[in-house]
């Protein structure tokens, strides 16, 4: 039984990789570590099989972090997920654990590859990011290369579950081009209108997923949105398929992949039950 440490920044960003490494169905268990809360050492997080970090925007920072949790919880294997995994990789001093790295922006199908391959004791990173020169080259826009290399004779991984491998990741172009803006645009939450473009489903249908990334059951989404449960039930269905994805995890996590933020201000004062119609 392998034991799994998941530890990423973004709540919404790993809300959507616990539900992903929960439905890949793998043999062990899986704890999902609050990054901001106090990591103490017990026997449930000493001598892990994996951990699933997340480096943060502040890179520095999270790079002190994962030196000090290698350090005391002694985790087997590590798999980085990254925003810039060249730059990530180019780094002086690598814990040694380090088995493999991953864009953030990867596929559900690449992400439970990878970490199937790391867990059988193989190496995974971007295969371009070993062999280009250092040069303009965006550092993100690399093909992964699940490669079986290990300190023993590593045993095949296991295969991955059906999915939908052509689903199209979608990573927004200065992230493909490896810039950074010059300066950071003045934050505004995200728009149904805009959210629903970008997603292309309808605007309620992103209501609908937005308050349900919140962690709001059905019940209480159906009351902030003055509609029935049945047609909160039925957006849910709708938006799952036009996101080709199963459940809520892997609704949010394919929105942050394809650039959205979910991160709607919410609906203005909820009307009473007594007016609740159908949208």
């Amino acid at each position: 039984m392998a034991s799994i440490l998941l530890i990423e920044h973004h709540p919404l960003l790993r809300l959507g990789l616990r539900h992903l490494l929960a439905q890949a169905h793998l043999p062990g268990d899986l704890i999902d570590i609050d990054p901001l809360a106090p990591i103490d050492p017990d026997l449930w997080l000493v001598d892990a099989d994996l951990l699933v970090y997340g480096l943060p925007h502040d890179a520095a920072a999270g790079w002190a972090q994962l030196d000090d949790l290698c350090e005391r919880l002694r985790p087997r294997r590590v798999l980085l997920l990254t925003e810039r995994p060249a730059a990530a990789l180019s780094r002086p001093t690598l814990p040694e654990s380090i088995r493999g790295c991953l864009h953030k922006a990867a596929s559900a199908e690449a992400l439970d590859a990878a970490v199937r391959l790391v867990l059988a004791g193989g190496e995974c990173f971007p295969s371009l990011l070993l062999s280009e020169p250092a040069s303009g080259r965006s550092d993100d826009a690399g093909t992964l290369a699940m490669s079986a290399q290990s300190e023993q004779s590593a045993p095949a991984a296991p295969s991955m579950p059906s999915g939908h491998a052509g689903a199209p990741v979608v990573v927004p172009l200065h992230a493909l081009r490896g810039e950074t803006p010059a300066t950071p645009p003045a934050y505004t939450s995200e728009t149904p209108s805009s959210g629903a473009h970008l997603l292309n489903i309808t605007e309620r249908q992103y209501e609908v997923l937005a308050l349900l990334a919140r962690g709001y059951p059905i019940k209480t989404v159906s009351r902030m949105l003055n509609i029935s449960v049945a047609t909160a039930k039925t957006h849910a269905c709708t938006l799952y398929q036009r996101l080709h994805v199963r459940n809520k995890g892997e609704a949010v996590y394919v929105a942050l992949q394809r650039g959205a933020t979910l991160d709607w201000a919410g609906p203005p004062a909820v009307r009473p039950l007594g007016a609740c119609r159908a949208a």
